[in-house]
């Protein structure tokens, strides 16, 4: 499984980290070459800012594992339309 959090640090202090996204990826395909990706998507709203929420979930399917995490990460959000 991998996990993506995105996090905001206000004024830059790191002991106050904020999440305000999460990917969370879990490989289907028994850690084949070619892989297939159950994957799950979330935002937090934030509305002064006009950020809608997102919970999505797409499958992400025959995915070359060789090209890496953020090639992985591209095609889920792509298909989430995020």
């Amino acid at each position: 499984m991998m996990i993506v959090k995105i996090e905001v640090w206000p004024g830059g202090v790191e002991t106050a980290p904020r999440e305000i996204g999460r990917m969370v990826i879990a490989n289907l395909s028994n850690l084949a070459e070619i892989s297939d990706y159950s994957v799950h998507i979330e935002q937090a709203e934030t509305l002064r800012l006009h950020v809608p929420a997102i919970d999505a979930r797409v499958t992400v399917k025959s995915h070359p594992r060789r090209d890496g995490p953020w090639a992985l990460v591209r095609r889920a959000l792509d298909q989430a339309g995020a």
